[in-house]
């Protein structure tokens, strides 16, 4: 089996993904939340560990993504509470906000047909117009109009940046495009499937499906990282060496 990435082997990747999908399916059966939240932030621990343990650094807006995300699963733990509730959506909308951020910074060099910006801004359209409608037919059920927002936030956000990942994929079919673009699709799905059990049906195999794409989202989201910083590193690297191989060398000769 070919190496995608250099995090872990792949026989690990696949022995942890297996026992994700069995605690969370186990788990979300006997309805075991607490286990479910604290499966997460040890998922979290172990890839920031792993990637620690590989990579000496990481950037400022991924370990900032990956500590409110963090927090986001602690608040969760307490979403009895209002203020709590609140704090965890706030924490999972700056998740996204900052992903769609590094997004951006790629979007100013794409260059596409006006054909395809038409069919993305059509998508757009009818995704929004989608979402407007869905959140309208369950208005009753959320607690006030802070809570509306919030969930009417992140979905505006993970819809904008499903888009604009797509339009980075279309210009470049690079493996990171892909892998975030795949990382992106789970998050979606986890989320889709969070709504469903939180406002029209609550059922066990829909939860433990949604904290398993939650947990390959993470999963994909520290590799393509790992990658970036390792891509980065190399070509300082080679920049390192190019200029000191570019510089002139001076010999003095003794009489």
């Amino acid at each position: 089996m070919k190496r995608w990435h250099a995090l872990l082997p792949n026989r690990a990747i696949l022995l942890l993904l297996s026992s994700i999908v069995m605690i969370y399916l186990i788990s979300s059966y006997f309805g075991l939340l607490v286990l479910n939240n604290a499966v997460t932030l040890a998922i979290i621990a172990l890839l920031l560990m792993v990637y620690f343990y590989k990579h000496p650094s990481m950037s400022t807006v991924f370990l900032t993504i990956f500590v409110l995300y963090l927090f986001g699963i602690v608040f969760k733990i307490f979403q009895d509470f209002t203020l709590s509730y609140k704090l965890s959506e706030t924490c999972t909308i700056g998740v996204y906000a900052l992903m769609l951020f590094i997004l951006v910074g790629k979007l100013k060099k794409i260059r596409l047909d006006g054909i395809i910006w038409s069919y993305l801004m059509l998508l757009l359209l009818v995704n929004s117009y989608l979402l407007y409608q869905t959140l309208s037919s369950v208005t009753d059920n959320f607690q006030d109009s802070v809570s509306l927002t919030l969930t009417a936030s992140r979905g505006v956000v993970l819809m904008i940046m499903t888009l604009v990942a797509f339009a980075v994929y279309l210009h470049r079919e690079s493996s990171q495009s892909i892998l975030f673009l795949t990382m992106l699709c789970c998050f979606v799905f986890s989320e889709a499937l969070n709504f469903i059990t939180s406002v029209h049906v609550h059922y066990w195999l829909f939860e433990g499906l949604q904290k398993i794409c939650q947990a390959v989202g993470l999963m994909l989201l520290c590799v393509y990282v790992y990658n970036h910083e390792k891509k980065i590193r190399c070509s300082r690297l080679e920049k390192s060496n190019c200029h000191l191989q570019s510089r002139p060398i001076h010999v003095n000769i003794k009489r």
